[in-house]
């Protein structure tokens, strides 16, 4: 029984972790649909996406518990994606 707990728990935080790297990738996809879109309407629409998803990762990211490995692909995503937003006028 304690045994299917933890792994129910192992399963759940791996999972955990596999929605924000998802995300990350969301997000940076967004920013380059936005960087390159030429109709303005639709560039703020992916911003906003983009931004709620980084919103999102950065609230989370310290709740989930994650390898080293982990921890550093997604800082690294997050910085990226943060570059990006900023490059498009989102302040901080």
């Amino acid at each position: 029984m304690v045994g299917d707990w933890q792994q129910l728990r192992d399963d759940s935080a791996r999972l955990s972790v596999e929605i924000l790297k998802t995300d990350a990738d969301l997000a940076l996809t967004f920013t380059s649909t936005a960087l390159v879109h030429s109709d303005a309407e639709s560039a703020a629409r992916s911003v906003r996406h983009a931004r709620r998803a980084y919103d999102f990762i950065v609230q989370k990211r310290t709740q989930i518990a994650m390898s080293d490995a982990d921890a550093t692909e997604l800082d690294e995503k997050i910085a990226t994606v943060r570059k990006r937003l900023e490059e498009l006028g989102e302040k901080f």
